[in-house]
């Protein structure tokens, strides 16, 4: 059996409740474009996808003709203005990475934010230093579902991807990790076949050091 020696976490909605954010700032940037998609709609479908792919989809799709890269600053900006002192971290985590760096594991961050969005993050828990590598979207060419960002993790940590367990609370998050052969967690609170994960759980208590360890 396979070795686990690395955990690589997905940020929005794994280590901090800031997919909130993402989906809140998002539903009122597209409603100003006529387009109504609720919060929940936007994170069960587009969790971890860019920012880039994601408007350009939702704007095809609807036939509005903007300019993304407009949006997309706009977006930041809001996401700045309200993340400060409104970053949370998902129950349990805090104890998961501490339990994690005891074991001598090695940790990274994997996520589709942008990397000063990241650091905030990180800063606002007290998380800084404790992730080996980060590696963010404007790191890599493709988004998720493609496997690259996590293969980068991978490589950055010098371990290989058979060695990897990915942490996600997205679907596009879980076959990015499958296609990168590596093991795959979802926490999520919904009650869907998720066939694709190797382990689901809806709370950081349900996972234990020996659980990632058998996986």
């Amino acid at each position: 059996m396979t070795k686990i020696k690395a955990v690589i976490f997905d940020m929005d909605g794994v280590i901090s409740d800031t997919q909130k954010l993402h989906a809140s700032v998002e539903e009122k940037l597209l409603k100003k474009y006529g387009i109504e998609l609720n919060s929940d709609e936007i994170t069960e479908k587009y969790a971890g996808v860019p920012d880039k792919e994601f408007f350009e989809k939702i704007f095809k799709d609807y036939k509005v003709s903007v300019d993304v890269e407009k949006i997309i600053n706009e977006k930041w900006k809001e996401m700045i203005n309200i993340a400060k002192n409104n970053i949370f971290p998902i129950p349990g985590i805090i104890e998961l990475v501490k339990q994690l760096k005891e074991n001598r594991f090695k940790l990274a961050v994997a996520s589709s934010s942008p990397h000063n969005f990241i650091e905030l993050v990180l800063s606002e828990l007290k998380l800084e230093g404790k992730f080996d590598v980060i590696v963010s979207a404007e790191d890599v060419k493709f988004g998720k579902p493609n496997p690259e960002i996590f293969l980068l993790a991978s490589k950055n940590l010098s371990v290989d991807p058979s060695e990897c367990v990915v942490i996600e609370d997205g679907i596009n998050g879980i076959i990015a990790a499958k296609r990168a052969g590596m093991k795959c967690i979802l926490l999520t609170r919904e009650n869907k076949d998720q066939h694709l994960a190797d382990l689901v759980i809806s709370s950081f208590k349900e996972l234990s050091v020996e659980k990632i360890k058998n996986l």
